[in-house]
């Protein structure tokens, strides 16, 4: 075998189809010419349908279909180990190579004996040179020039840009120090005297790290420019998310422990640390826009306006304002509306109507109710009430309407919907959902579901009757990220509590509405005992933001609470309440949660009491079912009187 091509995928079905369609034809221009290649698709548990598609577009591809996400170093490994080739070609699937691109490839290899790795000239989707296509050591100035961006000031420097070796040209060979994970040309002989893919990193820097080994191993790296790619670069990975910036950094931090010493490494690690700092705020900050950059819109238009109105009353009432406490207060009433609007839900997605009409009625009442009990000059005139009143309503729906053309509201005609059942009882659920919802059971193309334990051989392969198994429970989040689901529906015969408190409390996206299928009876066991219907709806379910938010503001009030009585806690022996309380305002914990094999979402699971003392029995399941299901913080309130009454102990030792 000439050549090995190991691709390793992860949720980019689109993109992998094009990629090998490209490879193929790549191969076919190889073997007309009398050579031979092999392909190898490493799937790290994929959920998108990556593995069925290979199967049956491309027969001719070895795809190993992993149980976890390993990564791309332990990932490109397994199949390293089974290739035959002489030469070894890691490539992204987000890759497409010209019909020629082997062949050259090839034949320039086999030119150069002393090639150990091999990158080409890479562009983006839009026809852009890729600067990573060639790249020297990232020695601590050539970190520090990349970093710091004074690379850009000179672009073709060999002093500044030392990191994207700037000083050599993108149309001639060179030889080059790193070369790029994404089409990263081999010498097997080499890989088996330098090793394969240093395991140590996860994703980032492992191409670094092997490029480096290769030259110390004697070898050369060349850059070959009579053929290129395109790399459409980072479509799984967001590069300007915080868990991209520390997975990046972190690789590099590996790499500067492993290959520097002394002040070098001192120096290396702690730009890597600055770097981190920075590009961590960064994302922090970019976060933080995006939380508040509709309620800010909205508050800077509902305060002008109600100062307009306030100028303009006063005029007509001839009334003189005292403008140094109108300004303020007129910012505060806007501010207390917004934050009753934030209270009711009038900022979750997808917007409802309802949550937005409690909050400005909600603040409208306490703002009349308070209005008595301000001081003179902050009491203006009931008419600026009455009016914003009227008024918020028309600037939310306007903004929101402008902000995304209505595409945040909720549209409840589109139900992007995944069962958790086995195949048997599957066809069973499936019979009441057609009983209850007959139109939308009837306009159902393709069938999404999971299986109620881990997933096993037939995951991502159709059954042939419509039905499309995607993976295990384990996969839910995946699943919902990728496909956009919002609505679970779980089987109650085959799930046992355990499961379905843990599908609910660790779903990342709190959009999710959950149901529960029982086909035992035609019925549904709801909190006050059988139900009517065939399928439950939890619409008070802990996990929903409505029911976070009411936990959280619970848990505030407690903890300050016992700061403010600290001195009784004191003499009753209760100081570790205190300790507690501080934990509790720095969201480190939660006063009541659910035992740690219940819940996989870490806010419950870092709890000071458990809601069940009784969790090993039916009767606890049933208890923490009921609390997930329907959260009231009136139960969270009985457990805490509960613990004062019995001096129950602190769990101090819940999942930190």
């Amino acid at each position: 075998m000439d050549v090995s091509i190991v691709i390793v995928n992860y949720n980019v079905e689109h993109f992998l189809s094009q990629c090998l369609q490209s490879v193929r034809a790549s191969i076919r221009v190889l073997e007309s010419l009398g050579f031979s290649a092999e392909v190898w698709v490493v799937d790290n548990r994929s959920v998108d349908g990556s593995c069925a598609m290979v199967r049956t577009q491309f027969p001719e591809v070895n795809l190993l279909v992993l149980d976890e996400n390993l990564g791309f170093s332990k990932g490109n490994n397994r199949a390293i180990e089974k290739c035959n080739g002489r030469w070894v070609l890691l490539l992204n699937p987000d890759t497409v190579i010209p019909e020629d691109a082997l062949v050259k490839c090839l034949q320039y290899a086999d030119a150069s004996p002393k090639l150990g790795g091999m990158g080409v000239p890479m562009v983006d989707g839009m026809g852009r040179f890729l600067p990573e296509s060639k790249r020297g050591m990232p020695t601590p100035w050539a970190a520090f020039c990349k970093i710091s961006g004074l690379y850009k000031l000179a672009p073709r420097s060999e002093s500044l840009n030392q990191y994207y070796m700037g000083h050599l040209g993108t149309d001639d060979n060179h030889r080059i120090e790193i070369l790029s994970g994404a089409f990263m040309w081999m010498r097997k002989e080499a890989l088996d005297q330098v090793g394969l893919l240093d395991e140590d990193y996860f994703m980032y820097g492992e191409d670094i790290d092997l490029s480096w080994r290769l030259l110390k191993g004697g070898w050369e790296n060349h850059f070959f420019t009579e053929t290129s790619i395109i790399h459409y670069k980072g479509e799984s990975t967001k590069k300007g998310s915080l868990n991209y910036v520390l997975v990046f950094y972190k690789a590099m931090q590996i790499f500067a422990r492993t290959h520097f010493s002394g002040g070098n490494a001192r120096v290396m690690l702690s730009l890597i640390q600055l770097a981190i700092y920075f590009r961590a705020s960064l994302a922090i900050l970019a976060r933080v826009f995006r939380m508040i950059k509709l309620p800010a819109l909205e508050f800077s238009l509902f305060w002008s306006i109600l100062l307009v109105f306030l100028m303009k009353y006063g005029e007509l009432k001839e009334i003189q304002y005292d403008w140094n406490w109108a300004v303020p207060a007129t910012g505060i009433y806007a501010a207390f509306w917004l934050l009753a609007l934030k209270f009711q839900g009038g900022y979750d997605r997808p917007w409802k109507m309802m949550p937005l009409v409690r909050g400005v009625l909600m603040g409208a009442l306490c703002l009349f109710a308070g209005y008595g009990l301000l001081p003179e000059n902050m009491r203006f005139s009931r008419a600026i009430l009455v009016f914003g009143t009227a008024l918020l309503p028309l600037i939310v729906l306007t903004v929101r309407w402008r902000w995304d053309k209505g595409r945040g509201w909720s549209d409840r005609g589109q139900k992007r919907r995944i069962f958790v059942s086995s195949p048997i009882e599957l066809n069973a659920i499936q019979g009441l959902i057609a009983e209850l919802e007959p139109r939308s059971a009837s306009a159902a193309q393709t069938i999404q579901a999971l299986y109620p334990g881990d997933r096993n051989a037939y995951a991502n392969e159709s059954t042939g009757d419509g039905v499309t198994f995607l993976g295990g429970l384990s996969d839910l989040n995946e699943v919902i990220r990728i496909y956009r689901i919002n609505e679970v529906i779980l089987s109650g015969r085959e799930l046992t509590a355990t499961q379905k408190i843990s599908a609910m409390t660790g779903v990342a996206n709190a959009n999710i509405h959950f149901r529960i299928a029982w086909t035992e009876g035609g019925h549904v066991v709801g909190v006050g005992g059988p139900e009517l219907g065939s399928i439950s709806d939890w619409p008070r379910a802990i996990h929903l933001p409505r029911a976070k938010r009411i936990k959280r503001t619970f848990d505030i009030f407690l903890a300050l609470f016992v700061l403010v009585f600290f001195p009784l806690f004191v003499v009753f022996g209760r100081v570790k309440w205190i300790l507690s309380a501080a934990d509790v305002l720095m969201c480190k914990r939660t006063w009541v949660g659910i035992p740690d094999d219940f819940a996989n979402d870490s806010r419950l699971q870092k709890y000071v009491f458990s809601r069940s003392n009784s969790a090993s029995n039916r009767a606890g399941h049933r208890t923490l079912l009921a609390y997930v299901r329907d959260y009231r913080w009136t139960v969270d309130l009985g457990v805490i009187r509960e613990a004062l009454i019995s001096h129950r102990a602190i769990h101090r030792h819940g999942k930190n």
